[in-house]
């Protein structure tokens, strides 16, 4: 099917359902009621939506009538998980589906999907498809939907459907491998008591010439591929000061996750987590020229870098066509 392999166009839906209602606002007027307006939820409508979705199978159903003047999300089918809380981080598979002709334009439902955070970014800038998720189960299925123009002038009405597979560790929680075992020139690693975040003390000695990747903690998730797109935790430091420079926890170890996929990334961060297993903590030593060396001006051109990095979640690779 057409549709079956569409990474580049489902990415769009966690990002519309990060940033819709924040464009409704900013497109709007300064007027701080309109603002108010645009960001209410509509009355959950009264329509009976099921789907049947698969690498072969694409089927929607839409019975009754979907029409409405403002953002909705509300549930279509309940599961029977853990209640899902704020700050979970949520493994979703997503739908988007032309409301007309009940066809579906795009889905990640045969490629493993991606993540959602419930932090407070998002419940800022989607406060409908927020309140809907708060306190439902795991394994529930959410409608999301906005009047046409929404996203632009003259654009459809749009409808997506999100399935909440699970929900996911912030953090690796793989088993801790032994020290005895862990490469011995690379620097040590602690873990914050309450978040887990790593922290990487300042790296001894010369720096490795070629790129050095160790396992901290070994996940028994699937493993990543050279053309997956993963959801990961990690802090980097230089090795010649162990000053950090880029960390997806934050300052105050609280930070969401991030999602890239991998072939995006430098050499060494896809030459180093090709093959290792969502739940794996992994560190690695990047020589400049599998790093930023290459990129002439830039701060870190000559710097040997230190990532930690927590694999959270793992989506296959598109299929060559």
């Amino acid at each position: 099917m057409s549709t079956q392999h569409s990474r580049s166009k489902i990415m769009t839906i966690t990002g519309i359902l990060l940033s819709a209602a924040f464009g409704l606002t900013a497109c709007g007027s300064d007027d701080e009621n309109d603002d108010q307006v645009n960001i209410e939820s509509a009355q959950t409508p009264d329509v009976d939506i099921s789907y049947e979705i698969s690498e072969d199978t694409e089927n929607v159903s839409i019975d009754g009538e979907l029409e409405l003047d403002q953002p909705a999300a509300w549930l279509i089918e309940e599961g029977d998980g853990e209640p899902i809380e704020e700050g979970d981080l949520l493994h979703i598979l997503s739908a988007d589906i032309n409301i007309e002709d009940e066809e579906v334009n795009a889905h990640d439902f045969d490629l493993g999907g991606q993540t959602l955070q419930m932090s407070e970014q998002f419940q800022s800038q989607n406060p409908q498809a927020f309140e809907a998720l708060i306190g439902a189960p795991a394994g529930s299925d959410l409608a999301y939907y906005l009047p046409a123009d929404t996203l632009g002038q003259d654009t459809p009405a749009y409808l997506n459907i999100i399935a909440v597979e699970d929900i996911v560790a912030t953090h690796a929680t793989g088993d801790p491998v032994d020290a005895s075992e862990r490469d011995a020139t690379l620097p040590e690693v602690t873990l914050d008591e309450e978040t887990h975040a790593p922290e990487i003390a300042t790296p001894e000695g010369e720096a490795p010439d070629e790129l050095v990747v160790d396992v901290l903690k070994e996940g028994d998730g699937p493993e990543v591929q050279s053309g997956s797109y993963v959801t990961i935790h990690y802090r980097g430091v230089k090795w010649s000061d162990g000053e950090e420079f880029d960390s997806s926890w934050g300052p105050d170890n609280t930070g969401t996750p991030a999602q890239f996929e991998l072939q995006q990334l430098i050499t060494g961060w896809q030459e180093g987590l090709e093959g290792q297993q969502v739940g794996s903590q992994v560190i690695m030593s990047i020589p400049p020229e599998l790093a930023y060396g290459e990129s002439e001006g830039h701060e870190l051109a000559d710097e040997t870098l230190v990532f930690v990095i927590d694999i959270l979640h793992s989506a296959d690779p598109i299929p060559a066509e």
